[in-house]
């Protein structure tokens, strides 16, 4: 199909779905994943993955990613550092053992089933925070551990990539490519929190002087995408940096602006193409053999992940509903998991058949994650409402 059909196509039956889903109560993301599903090689086939579609997938997730960091408040998410980490290892740490022992079970050998377990240890931040900008929930201190320990956790996941590649990998190189992993994600925050001390103050200062039209939103743009460029260069997911781009102009006084400019363009074009290419990774064909792995393998990943973050909720003493709703969000896997995954196949760690019963366990829980989230945050708000004063911890909304 024609590409401008194909975008045309995208962006109409998005925003008619993303309707639908609202109007029953679901996130509207679940409409976008739907269409992807419903229009690529699953069902109709009208719709397959190519080169600019991937373009405009990568491109959405990263202005997705940079409009998370606009929104964010660093100082209440340097506040939630250490729940944040303490949620991110559990996060990663209770899937990857469970999925790494069932995959044992099921009979793969040592290096698929570790690769398996690192797949379902990771974390979609971008479809979550769909949920939490949605209903305004990003800057509440349970939103600021969300982020934190889900970027804790990309970074938690590329370490152990590391490990177990160079464990199952021809040579035994481990301690020296971690410390080298490490000392690059050391020396990427460094850098960052230099930029953000001496460098960007003197680069808006001379911005200003710039007579161009939309000199900032070019600016904020071109700065987003050369971070995650650099966080992709030094071995890090692109969104890190896209993040910590947001995070930094979030404190400038052209944040409003850059941010209501950006979200426009992202959630009208880029966001939707982004959403359904997640669908289009799904397919039927060869999967009757897989239905018990899919539906085990399903349950865990729901199971897992809220089963660590509501741990890490709770060790850091946040309340039930609290841990409920940081454990829920960490059940989306999406466009981490795939890459993964596809890097698992290309790799030979694991056969075509199960590469595609993996992607549709990642699809159900991309699914069911936004859906579980929006349920559990909403009833937080509608317990805070009718009893202010016993939770008054619940929400410390800034405004978004």
């Amino acid at each position: 199909m024609n590409i401008l059909l194909t975008l045309g196509l995208i962006i109409l039956c998005t925003k008619l779905a993303d309707s639908f889903a609202i109007k029953v109560g679901l996130p509207a993301v679940v409409g976008s994943l739907l269409v992807g599903i419903l229009l690529g090689p699953a069902m109709l086939g009208v719709i397959e993955e190519s080169q600019l579609i991937h373009l405009f997938s990568e491109i959405g997730v990263i202005l997705l990613m940079f409009l998370a960091g606009l929104e964010s408040d660093l100082q209440t998410l340097k506040k939630f550092f250490k729940p944040s980490l303490l949620v991110g290892l559990l996060g990663v740490g209770v899937p990857f053992v469970v999925f790494t022992s069932f995959s044992k079970l099921f009979g793969y050998d040592t290096g698929a089933a570790l690769f398996i377990g690192l797949i379902f240890g990771a974390t979609s931040l971008s479809i979550t925070i769909q949920v939490l900008k949605e209903l305004h929930f990003v800057r509440t201190k349970e939103g600021s551990v969300i982020i934190g320990s889900a970027i804790l956790d990309d970074i938690i996941v590329i370490i152990l990539l590391n490990l177990v590649l160079t464990s199952i990998g021809p040579t035994s190189t481990s301690i020296v490519s971690i410390l080298g992993l490490l000392g690059k994600n050391l020396l990427f925050f460094v850098l960052i929190y230099l930029f953000n001390r001496f460098v960007l103050p003197l680069l808006l200062k001379g911005l200003k002087k710039v007579k161009a039209p939309e000199k900032n939103t070019a600016f904020a743009l071109a700065f987003a995408f050369i971070l995650s460029y650099f966080a992709q260069m030094i071995g890090m997911s692109d969104i890190i940096g896209a993040f910590f781009a947001g995070l930094m102009l979030s404190q400038t006084k052209i944040a409003h602006q850059v941010e209501r400019k950006i979200e426009s363009t992202t959630l009208a074009i880029f966001a939707p193409v982004f959403f359904v290419s997640i669908g289009l990774n799904l397919n039927f064909k060869g999967m009757g053999n897989q239905i018990v792995f899919i539906v085990v393998f399903s349950i865990l990943a729901v199971l897992t992940k809220f089963l660590g973050g509501y741990l890490g909720g709770r060790l850091n003493g946040f309340n039930r509903e609290s841990s409920s709703i940081i454990g829920t969000s960490l059940i989306s896997r999406g466009e981490m998991a795939l890459i993964l995954v596809s890097l698992g196949l290309s790799k030979n760690l694991i056969t075509q058949e199960v590469y595609g019963a993996i992607v549709l366990v990642v699809i159900v829980s991309t699914i069911v994650a936004p859906i579980l989230l929006k349920k559990q945050i909403m009833k937080q708000q509608e317990t805070t409402e009718r009893i202010p004063e016993a939770h008054p911890e619940a929400s410390v909304e800034s405004g978004s």
